[in-house]
């Protein structure tokens, strides 16, 4: 897919499922306890993209023998990611947000007993959810099975916040992640709702998040749907190239976690983190 499809199809997000969205970017997140949250389409900002150059050479999934000491952050100018290098056959499987216990609980298993690489993207105000899984996720960690992102620690729009605010975000969300999970999150940044402009990214960028985390698939679980949507969903994008983006908010993915991984299985897709896909390292963050 070239940026000029994905932004066309990014500008219809209201009429597809791809953007799991429905109501205003600025809605306040829910309480540690719950509730559906919208998510609003990705903003696209001006400058450099990366997704489709014509070639990129094919490495293995990294293994590391142990987590790498966390290095300084190295501030840069940022890259929005839409979509992974082709040609490939990777998919990066990137999971959001943590309100529900139940379904935090669920996805660490699926990695646990499947396998199957996945880049979580936590927000720290569900910390309580996500600290009791602390000791499962490390050894994936430490393996390259499991990456984490940065999120931000609420969930707020960052548009129009003061500068200090969002850093203070960004922040507190990453100290949290180094304590929990004894890695960087860095150098990977998902905007809530997708919202960033040039702004927000040169400010990302000087704490040393110079990858911009978008998406081009969606399991469309940012609010409650049936079990029929979501596979219909994830058969529609779980294609070559993929970048996926799901939500830990809801217990409708539960049920089919099998499904999904055959899914995956018969189309000979590969399953990679980020840092595999792009080749970016914790080490350096």
């Amino acid at each position: 897919m070239d940026r000029r499809t994905l932004l066309t199809l990014l500008a219809v997000g209201a009429a597809q499922a791809l953007t799991s969205c429905s109501g205003e970017p600025a809605t306040p997140r829910p309480s540690a306890a719950g509730g559906p949250r919208p998510i609003a389409a990705p903003v696209p900002a001006p400058g450099r993209t990366i997704g489709n150059p014509a070639s990129v050479p094919h490495v293995g999934p990294t293994t590391q023998p142990a987590i790498p000491p966390i290095p300084p952050a190295q501030p840069g100018s940022p890259s929005v990611v839409f979509g992974a290098p082709a040609p490939t056959r990777r998919i990066a499987i990137t999971i959001d947000d943590g309100y529900s216990p139940e379904t935090v609980a669920g996805y660490v298993e699926f990695a646990r007993r499947s396998a199957i690489p996945i880049t979580f993207a936590p927000n720290g105000a569900y910390r309580a959810i996500w600290d009791r899984h602390a000791d499962t996720l490390r050894p994936l960690i430490e393996a390259g099975q499991v990456q984490i992102a940065n999120h931000t620690w609420t969930h707020l729009n960052l548009l129009g916040r003061p500068d200090d605010a969002i850093r203070a975000d960004i922040d507190r969300n990453e100290e949290w992640i180094e304590q929990t999970f004894g890695i960087t999150s860095r150098p990977w940044f998902r905007p809530p709702y997708g919202a960033h402009n040039a702004h927000v990214d040169a400010l990302v960028g000087e704490l040393g998040f110079t990858r911009i985390l978008l998406w081009n698939g969606s399991f469309g679980d940012s609010t409650l749907i049936s079990p029929e949507q979501l596979m219909e969903l994830a058969r529609r994008y779980l294609q070559p190239g993929t970048i996926m983006i799901g939500h830990a908010n809801h217990q409708t993915i539960l049920g089919l976690f099998d499904q999904i991984q055959q899914l995956i299985a018969d189309r000979k897709l590969e399953p990679v983190t980020l840092d595999t896909m792009f080749q970016t390292s914790r080490a350096v963050g």
